[in-house]
């Protein structure tokens, strides 16, 4: 016998409709959305935190201004040159990824290659000087405290030291150091992120010296210090490899006389020019090679890309080339003209006097001399272009054969 029930039927037990259902199914996509979005912003939250916390963010900020740099000067070319730059004496010329920076008494001036002008600074500064990197540069006052890093076109930041600045150097990467006076020691060296991050701070004492020059190795993880101090009556330059990720200075060698040049020619070797010496370190310590040119002066110096080197030596009226490769070893040795400047470029090597130019190879053979209206203050070599600063302008050089030729094929 079948039990009667009483009373209505509890919801529950009553068959859904379709459109009941397909609400039903709506409500729960939306609580499940609700928890994958909660879910994701959390997980980004604390992604972020992360990040900022690593300096990921900031590396990757000023990765992507390096990017946006390049593709303006990509898609939008210049007209070339000559171009007016504003700088009347050129204090300070860096080449620079597809551009250059140029340093005046007053400010500096980006240029891309191809003639673009992509960021003019009026700093004001009364002793202006430049470091540079592969995609930024800083510019900082050695009468005053402030130093700003600059990408090709825009400012980074601008920071304010507690003391007087003395010394930058800019690695490829961005790493950036500060050498400081410092009340308590000779002189405070700091090193910084790419995202002004401090990483290390070192006060060199009376014994350490006083840095002249800094350098970093091509992967910016190493920095080469040569500071200057007195030992037994006489000036010498102690040089120094600090390994960042430690913080340990090592020294790696010692030099009588004030350093002229600091570079790294390779990711182990160091070149350290002083006056009358060049001598090759080992990273890990000690010499490798060494150069000598007691009385000789020093006029001029310059390496190129590979780590070769040349040396413009001057013994009174008479000037001498010499041509070094990565070991220090003598390639050639040839009597020049009076010379202002050098710049080895490959095979090549170009000399700037009072009133031209002349390229030589290496060999010591005379390619070609061009005369110019102006007394030349620079040249940028690479294998596309040659650059001559000349007072407010810039050109490109052109060889005179080259030209000659040009103008018999048409």
């Amino acid at each position: 016998m079948r039990k009667r029930q009483r009373g209505p039927r509890p919801v529950s037990d009553e068959p859904l409709s379709a459109g009941r259902v397909e609400y039903l199914e709506q409500a729960r996509e939306r609580v499940r959305n609700r928890r994958i979005r909660r879910t994701a912003l959390i997980v980004v939250a604390l992604t972020l935190v992360v990040l900022f916390t690593t300096g990921i963010v900031g590396s990757s900020v000023a990765m992507a201004k390096d990017w946006a740099d390049t593709a303006r000067i990509l898609l939008f070319p210049g007209t070339g040159w000559p171009q007016q730059t504003g700088v009347m004496e050129v204090k300070q010329l860096a080449a620079m990824n597809s551009s250059f920076v140029e340093l005046g008494e007053e400010g500096c001036v980006v240029w891309s290659r191809t003639g673009t002008r992509l960021n003019s600074i009026q700093s004001g500064y009364a002793r202006p000087a430049l470091a540079v990197g592969k995609n930024r540069f800083v510019l900082y006052n050695r009468s005053g405290n402030e130093l700003r890093v600059e990408s090709r076109t825009q400012n980074l930041y601008t920071k304010t030291m507690e003391n007087s600045i003395t010394l930058c150097a800019m690695a490829d990467n961005g790493t950036l150091a500060v050498v400081t006076e410092d009340p308590g020691s000779t002189a405070r060296l700091r090193v910084y992120s790419s995202a002004m991050e401090q990483l290390l701070s070192w006060s060199l004492t009376i014994a350490d010296g006083t840095p002249l020059r800094l350098a970093f190795s091509p992967d910016g993880r190493r920095l080469a210090v040569a500071a200057v101090t007195v030992n037994g009556g006489q000036m010498v330059t102690n040089f120094y490899v600090v390994t960042l990720a430690q913080g340990d200075p090592l020294l790696v060698g010692s030099g009588s006389g004030a350093a002229q040049w600091l570079s790294w020619t390779g990711s182990q070797s160091i070149l350290a020019v002083c006056d009358s010496r060049a001598v090759l370190y080992n990273a890990s310590g000690g010499e490798r090679a060494a150069y000598g040119f007691t009385g000789q002066t020093l006029r001029d110096i310059s390496v190129d890309a590979s780590g070769n080197t040349a040396l413009l030596l001057a013994s009174g009226q008479l000037c001498q080339a010499v041509m070094l490769g990565r070991d220090l070893g003598v390639e050639n040795t040839t009597q020049v003209q009076a010379s202002n400047r050098i710049v080895r470029s490959g095979a090549q090597f170009y000399l700037l006097t009072d009133n031209g130019v002349e390229c030589l190879s290496t060999d010591g053979t005379s390619q070609w001399t061009q005369s110019l209206s102006a007394r030349p203050q620079g040249l940028l070599a690479d294998r596309r272009q040659l650059l001559v600063f000349c007072g407010n302008t810039v050109q490109v050089l052109t060889p005179p054969a080259a030209e000659n030729n040009a103008q018999s094929n048409t």
